[in-house]
């Protein structure tokens, strides 16, 4: 009889330590701006949009409500436009390849701020044209840039193998 009091005593403590040690844990999420819902991927899935040359990795996806929302996680204070560009690359692969139109993501700051940013149409057309002048900027990589050398300048040059232009 005192074995299976000790065992229940034993169980008791056991479940309350669990339910301190649930509660801890969503007293420190809460404090780093984790947010509730379904986690489906903690840096898990990369996204790729092959038309639009664009991949991504967000840092934790959620579904709640019907819909996927992207967290990103950064060790800066302060919200920088190119977090605000990041999140817009992220709605739109999420879009593309889960087929649903997240209505915002979060951007978890340092301290444990959350920023909420929307999806509208303003975002949209801002990261598309970011995109559109990366593929373009990457498309000229390989074209010769006019120059005009003299010997001396291209003797000591580094590139001098790879360019056609080298006067000598």
């Amino acid at each position: 009889m005192e074995l299976t009091v000790w065992v229940v005593a034993v169980a008791v403590l056991a479940l309350l330590a669990g339910l301190l040690l649930m509660l801890a844990v969503r007293g420190m999420r809460g404090s780093r701006g984790l947010a509730s819902g379904k986690t489906i991927s903690l840096d898990r899935i990369t996204l790729r949009s092959q038309c639009l040359g664009l991949a991504g990795r967000p840092d934790r996806l959620i579904k709640t409500g019907g819909t996927i929302i992207p967290e990103e996680w950064k060790s800066s204070r302060v919200l920088r436009p190119w977090h605000r560009a990041q999140m817009g690359v992220y709605f739109v692969l999420i879009e593309e390849e889960l087929k649903t139109r997240p209505p915002h993501g979060f951007v978890i700051c340092g301290d444990g701020t959350r920023h909420r940013i929307d999806n509208d149409d303003r975002l949209r057309a801002w990261v598309l044209e970011l995109a559109g002048q990366i593929r373009a900027a990457r498309s000229k990589v390989s074209m010769p840039i006019p120059v005009d050398p003299k010997p001396v300048w291209c003797r000591p040059c580094g590139m001098r193998a790879h360019c056609g232009q080298a006067s000598i």
